[in-house]
């Protein structure tokens, strides 16, 4: 059975998708629960073994734009299938590390592996769908792979409460082999003109010298921060605010991620409506400002945790539309821009969660959720302001 097909995207390769985008998520996000354990095995403290999160994101960061080109020029099979190698491989490793640096050496090749997956199969979706369905099928990539949040972190925690830390990095990496397996017999090879250079600076040129692709990355850039500077510091205030100890966060924590599978699935449809953007600023701005409130205003327990949940489905809106966006500017260098997107999608979580956290030095809490509120409303104003006027984003039929 072809997988992927000339005019479209069979279901098994949806679902092979979703699941390989489950497990990225789940091992970017693997070391919350066994911080503490890894500080105890190598005799360091949380906030340095805490640092092997940011070693992820940072070759994440640096390797996604890099990656696109390679894509757009020698297809997206060999390039999906090496970036979920090297994951799997990173995270089997990770398991049998004997010293802090291994570790790190590990996560890093963790890292460049996870930043081939996501761009490379966003480009393919663009590739093989129809401009009208591609918004859904984004929106379901991405919903699945904040799955990863919601049931992938919760079990990696119970994992490593049962065999202890290095369970989890056995676990997540056979099931990365596990999805490399069928990817590697379904996918089809793809075709390379003999004359084909990947050309690494004029496919970024084709997309830097338009105004509009920037637009879209400065967007989810700032949606971003909001996103991740709500991910990040919840827990830590409900546990500061309210006394929660870490067990009683784990709902909390889970709820955030339905939330964010479920406005990922939401913004999939709005991706295709012919009033994305409007919808979209008034999205962002709402998700700001429930984000801004749960952080200042010292309500109930339970009324923050629901609406930590509410500000968590309206902030995730915006990736599948900003990855359907910037899918229709690319042209041929769907990788590239897909790519660079990704790479704003990892610096904007690293700003959101540094300037929460020098924002929470500052204000307290409430500085947090003001962060939260000014990210969301720069969003929505280079939505509404800039983005809903041009006639770039007027184009691809059902797009605008």
């Amino acid at each position: 059975m072809t997988a992927v097909q000339q005019h479209g995207v069979s279901s098994s390769t949806l679902l092979l998708f979703a699941a390989t985008m489950f497990l990225v998520r789940a091992v970017s996000l693997m070391l919350g629960p066994l911080l503490v354990a890894l500080a105890d095995d190598f005799g360091t403290s949380i906030a340095v073994a805490g640092q092997l999160a940011g070693a992820t994101f940072m070759t994440w960061g640096i390797t996604a734009p890099l990656v696109g080109p390679i894509s757009d020029t020698y297809g997206r099979r060999p390039v999906l299938l090496i970036g979920l190698l090297l994951m799997a491989l990173g995270v089997l490793g990770s398991g049998a590390a004997w010293s802090y640096s291994s570790l790190l050496a590990l996560r890093l090749i963790t890292g460049i592996g996870s930043a081939m997956v996501l761009p490379t199969i966003m480009a393919a979706l663009a590739d093989n769908l129809p401009p009208e369905k591609v918004g859904k099928a984004v929106g379901f990539i991405t919903s699945s792979s904040w799955v990863g949040v919601a049931v992938g972190v919760p079990a990696i925690a119970l994992l490593g409460y049962i065999g202890g830390w290095r369970l989890p990095f056995y676990i997540i990496g056979g099931l990365s082999l596990a999805v490399w397996v069928p990817l590697w017999l379904w996918l089809p090879s793809g075709q390379r003109r003999p004359s084909q250079r990947i050309d690494i600076f004029n496919r970024f040129k084709v997309i830097g010298r338009q105004s509009a692709p920037w637009y879209v990355l400065i967007a989810n850039f700032t949606q971003q921060m909001a996103l991740f500077g709500l991910m990040t510091y919840f827990a830590a205030h409900m546990m500061e605010s309210y006394g929660w100890d870490e067990a009683s966060t784990a709902l909390g924590l889970a709820l955030l991620g339905v939330g964010a599978v479920i406005g990922s699935f939401a913004g999939g449809l709005i991706a295709g409506r012919a009033r994305r953007l409007d919808w979209l600023a008034a999205i962002s701005l709402a998700g700001g400002v429930v984000a801004g409130l749960l952080f200042a205003l010292g309500a109930s327990a339970w009324i923050v945790v629901a609406m930590a949940f509410v500000a968590s489905v309206l902030v995730s809106v915006s990736m599948p539309v900003m990855l359907t966006l910037i899918m229709h500017l690319a042209g041929q260098s769907r990788g590239t821009a897909g790519g660079m997107l990704s790479t704003s999608n990892q610096f904007g979580s690293l700003v959101g969660a540094s300037a929460g956290g020098l924002m929470l030095s500052l204000g307290g809490f409430p500085a947090v959720g003001l962060l939260c509120l000014v990210a969301t409303v720069l969003s929505a104003s280079v939505v509404g302001l800039r983005m809903r006027r041009s006639p770039v984003f007027q184009l691809g039929g059902a797009g605008t």
